[in-house]
């Protein structure tokens, strides 16, 4: 069923999985994208879509630190992302910064 109140932590626990709010939505119990995301807006106030990325970002950074040796483009699959051009635009434009940048800072 719809499960709003634990959004996040499945979405943290599923994060190199779900990799769209139709995916996150069926996880919490919804059929439908759109009445996730109309759920999910007025439970949190948020659009899942921005809190999805903000999530990734933040997961992908962790994991970067976590290993900090390992090459972009096996960060970029652990992370659902067909290959390393895929995560450097994604957190281009996210962040505005390089998977290199973002390593560092």
């Amino acid at each position: 069923m719809e499960n709003l109140e634990n959004a996040h932590s499945l979405l943290e626990e599923n994060i190199t999985s779900l990799t769209t709010v139709t995916e996150w939505g069926k996880v919490c119990g919804f059929d439908c994208r759109k009445k996730f995301s109309r759920a999910y807006r007025e439970y949190f106030g948020l659009r899942p879509k921005e809190t999805l990325y903000e999530i990734r970002i933040q997961k992908i950074k962790e994991y970067m630190k976590t290993f900090p040796n390992e090459i972009n483009y096996c960060v970029a699959v652990e992370f659902g992302f067909t290959n390393e051009q895929g995560l450097y635009k994604f957190i281009k434009r996210h962040t505005g910064l390089s998977p290199t940048q973002l390593r560092k800072g």
